[in-house]
């Protein structure tokens, strides 16, 4: 059987079972295991699979989400990957906040800085840092922009304007999937602007996304990994996936989940 046949195969059984071996992969198809790794170390080049240990899962796409939906996903995954995004920032720093519910978690952990300038298209986030008694010490500042009414955000030419007006010390974005081959990916190309915008006006990016967007494809992508100066996730993330990224290069840092 041709290389390229055995692929196409492959990937039909992804669609039947969502995840298979290497073991069983090179039963099915009568050739050796080194053989079936170099058609998923193929596969997963070209952003088609998800390597996990020992085997491949096929990549899922995102649609979108409504907001409580995902506030109420990983949550201790996201607090981690937000404990350790406030590492990026000093007192008086400006820093613009993604909308999302992974940078959204940063709020409970900005309360110990004082002077913090901050710019957000999260209305949810807007509203926390509102609190007068915690962050009173802050200037926060929301975009224009057309309103996501099941995401609590703002997006569209108003948001991009606004951002494209501004310098700050640190960006921290988010997404909805993400790939070696492809980049950081948006479910919609309506936020392509404003995260382009954001990272446009920011002297650091730092892109903050949980292990399970890993597994997915998106719509839109709006950004290479090389644009960031660092990418944080955590330790559910597969070992063989995260080898993919750090052997190329990208600033991958992964922190354990308590």
């Amino acid at each position: 059987m041709l290389m390229g046949t055995r692929q196409h195969e492959i990937m039909k059984l992804l669609e039947l079972k969502q995840q298979v071996t290497i073991i069983e992969l090179a039963e099915v198809f009568k050739v050796s295991q080194m053989t079936i790794r170099r058609d998923l170390d193929q596969l997963h080049s070209e952003g088609r699979i998800q390597r996990s240990h020992g085997g491949a899962v096929k990549v899922k796409r995102f649609m979108g989400a409504d907001y409580d939906q995902r506030a109420n996903e990983n949550k201790a995954e996201k607090l981690a990957i937000a404990r350790e995004a406030v590492n990026h920032i000093e007192d008086g720093m400006s820093i613009i906040l993604d909308a999302g519910t992974t940078v959204a978690g940063m709020v409970e952990e900005l309360e110990k800085f004082k002077g913090l300038k901050i710019i957000t298209r999260d209305l949810h986030t807007a509203l926390l840092l509102s609190n007068e008694e915690r962050f009173g010490s802050f200037d926060v500042y929301c975009t224009g922009g057309r309103l996501s009414k099941w995401a609590y955000s703002l997006d569209g030419i108003y948001t991009e304007k606004m951002l494209a007006s501004l310098t700050v010390d640190v960006a921290f974005l988010t997404c909805e999937a993400i790939s070696h081959a492809k980049g950081a990916m948006a479910w919609s190309p309506v936020l392509v602007g404003a995260r382009q915008s954001a990272m446009n006006a920011a002297d650091k990016n730092i892109l903050l996304v949980d292990s399970t967007k890993f597994s997915y494809n998106s719509l839109a992508i709006f950004a290479s990994l090389d644009s960031f100066d660092e990418i944080i996730t955590e330790s559910g993330l597969d070992e063989d996936e995260a080898d993919v990224y750090t052997n190329a290069g990208y600033p991958l840092r992964i922190v354990p989940v308590t």
